[in-house]
């Protein structure tokens, strides 16, 4: 990793796409840092939602850690048509390119993956590189599939590589926010809001400090921090998500919260609440169905 990309990658990873994006003007002369600039703002623009620009902008002449952005862009315009056509290119790819001196396409082809349900296979990809990411990225499949023990032991493989990183700080966070331990949940909180005064509170950092008050029982006070972060996009698919989960546990005006349900089940990107929701409702129809036969 560059040094001279260092304040790009951190407006990246605590969720600044704007700032990262106007970072990425900065002028380089090596390839491979002209190639990693060039990777983090395509993801910054994926990270605002904006998939279109990255799939016009990126061409069959660029460089295969370029074509996978494009490739997960494509997952996300599309999910329901373009699920399997993106794993199978993947795929075919992994047989074509030199994973264990490439990170940068290990990173996405383990986001690909991931976001597709394919634990096993992320971290297979993963499982070829110690770059404080691709760490990082291993600590958060760990956590999806409970692995708590696993997610510490790699967080012990960042800690020493760079115990002052940022990622380092966030990836500590992540596994103080899994657990219901209200000093550990205390320590992310603060960890949080000492980030969102160094790089100002981006919406994933304001989501971030909304969960932590959440798992404190701090339901108002989560509500607020999202409503902020609505300001910033109204239709962030994590931010709605995370107020509907406020808004029910506050007791929240019933009219509010079913509006808040309606937004959140309008937006394109599923998140784990919505694909819960639709599952529920599914399961309730067949069972209404049974009833009026």
């Amino acid at each position: 990793m560059s040094s001279k990309l260092f304040s790009l990658r951190n407006q990246f990873y605590i969720g600044n796409y704007q700032q990262a994006i106007n970072e990425g003007s900065l002028k380089l002369k090596s390839p491979k840092d002209k190639l990693e600039r060039d990777c983090y703002v395509y993801r910054s623009y994926i990270g605002l939602g904006n998939y279109q620009m990255v799939l016009n902008s990126v061409s069959e002449s660029d460089p295969l850690e370029l074509k996978v952005i494009k490739l997960y862009a494509s997952l996300l315009n599309n999910p329901e048509e373009n699920t399997e056509v993106v794993l199978d290119t993947l795929k075919g790819w992994l047989t074509e390119i030199d994973l264990e001196n490439d990170y940068l396409f290990q990173i996405m082809a383990a986001t690909i993956y991931s976001n597709t349900g394919n634990y096993d296979e992320a971290l297979r990809v993963l499982s070829q590189s110690n770059e404080l990411e691709t760490s990082a990225l291993k600590i958060q499949i760990y956590l999806l599939i409970e692995r708590q023990d696993k997610a510490i032991e790699e967080l012990g493989t960042i800690r020493k590589i760079n115990e002052d990183a940022t990622i380092y700080q966030l990836a500590s966070n992540w596994i103080e926010l899994s657990s219901n331990d209200e000093q550990s949940i205390q320590k992310a909180l603060e960890s949080y809001n000492e980030i969102g005064q160094i790089y100002g509170k981006s919406i994933s950092i304001l989501n971030a400090i909304a969960v932590c008050h959440m798992k404190l029982g701090e339901f108002s006070q989560a509500e607020q921090l999202l409503k902020k972060a609505l300001e910033k996009n109204p239709i962030d698919p994590m931010t709605n998500s995370n107020l509907v989960t406020a808004l029910g546990k506050s007791g929240f005006n019933s009219n509010i919260f079913k509006k808040q349900v309606a937004t959140l089940l309008s937006l394109r990107e599923k998140t784990p609440l919505i694909e819960q929701y639709l599952k529920l409702e599914n399961e309730f129809d067949q069972i209404a169905e049974q009833f009026n036969k």
